[in-house]
Protein backbone atom coordinates (compact mmCIF):
# COMPACT_ATOMS: atom_id res chain seq x y z
CA UNK A 1 0.00 0.00 0.00
CA UNK A 2 1.35 3.22 -0.94
CA UNK A 3 1.86 5.97 2.12
CA UNK A 4 1.36 9.94 1.27
CA UNK A 5 4.05 11.47 3.93
CA UNK A 6 2.62 14.59 6.12
CA UNK A 7 4.78 16.52 8.07
CA UNK A 8 4.01 17.55 11.48
CA UNK A 9 6.55 20.41 12.72
CA UNK A 10 6.71 20.11 16.31
CA UNK A 11 9.48 23.07 17.56
CA UNK A 12 9.72 26.66 15.97
CA UNK A 13 12.89 27.29 14.14
CA UNK A 14 15.65 28.06 15.91
CA UNK A 15 16.95 30.65 13.35
CA UNK A 16 16.56 31.41 9.77
CA UNK A 17 18.67 28.83 8.25
CA UNK A 18 16.69 26.28 10.02
CA UNK A 19 12.85 28.07 8.76
CA UNK A 20 14.09 27.78 5.55
CA UNK A 21 15.49 24.11 5.72
CA UNK A 22 12.02 23.30 7.14
CA UNK A 23 10.27 25.46 4.15
CA UNK A 24 12.12 23.62 1.72
CA UNK A 25 11.10 20.16 3.76
CA UNK A 26 7.49 21.17 3.30
CA UNK A 27 7.79 21.64 -0.12
CA UNK A 28 9.67 18.01 -0.14
CA UNK A 29 6.19 16.75 1.30
CA UNK A 30 4.07 18.89 -1.48
CA UNK A 31 6.30 17.26 -4.26
CA UNK A 32 6.44 13.60 -3.31
CA UNK A 33 4.42 10.90 -4.79
CA UNK A 34 3.15 8.63 -2.54
CA UNK A 35 5.74 5.81 -1.15
CA UNK A 36 5.53 1.93 -0.18
CA UNK A 37 7.84 2.86 2.72
CA UNK A 38 8.41 6.20 4.33
CA UNK A 39 11.90 4.91 4.62
CA UNK A 40 12.77 5.68 0.74
CA UNK A 41 12.32 9.31 1.93
CA UNK A 42 15.00 9.37 4.71
CA UNK A 43 18.00 9.91 2.67
CA UNK A 44 16.42 13.42 1.30
CA UNK A 45 15.57 14.81 4.85
CA UNK A 46 19.21 13.80 5.91
CA UNK A 47 20.42 15.76 3.09
CA UNK A 48 18.62 18.68 4.03
CA UNK A 49 19.16 17.88 7.77
CA UNK A 50 22.44 17.17 7.95
CA UNK A 51 24.64 15.62 10.68
CA UNK A 52 26.16 16.37 12.70
CA UNK A 53 23.66 19.21 13.60
CA UNK A 54 20.73 17.21 13.27
CA UNK A 55 19.80 13.31 13.64
CA UNK A 56 17.53 11.73 11.17
CA UNK A 57 15.41 8.17 12.36
CA UNK A 58 12.68 6.50 10.52
CA UNK A 59 10.91 3.65 10.71
CA UNK A 60 9.03 1.98 7.57
CA UNK A 61 5.70 4.43 8.56
CA UNK A 62 7.21 7.27 9.90
CA UNK A 63 10.77 9.97 10.20
CA UNK A 64 11.77 11.65 12.82
CA UNK A 65 13.90 14.95 12.86
CA UNK A 66 15.77 16.68 16.03
CA UNK A 67 18.64 18.73 16.80
CA UNK A 68 21.56 16.91 17.82
CA UNK A 69 21.94 19.09 21.18
CA UNK A 70 17.88 19.20 22.02
CA UNK A 71 15.95 15.44 22.67
CA UNK A 72 12.78 16.93 21.43
CA UNK A 73 11.89 16.07 18.19
CA UNK A 74 11.72 19.02 15.26
CA UNK A 75 9.30 17.45 13.43
CA UNK A 76 8.49 14.10 12.27
CA UNK A 77 6.84 12.94 9.23
CA UNK A 78 4.13 10.24 9.17
CA UNK A 79 2.45 8.22 7.10
CA UNK A 80 -1.41 9.14 6.31
CA UNK A 81 -2.36 6.05 8.68
CA UNK A 82 -0.88 7.57 11.90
Amino acid sequence: MLQLPELRQEQPARDEAEAARLTQLAQLMTTTAPLPDLRDLAPAVRQLFPEPTYEVGCGGSHIWLHRADDPRRLACILDHYQ
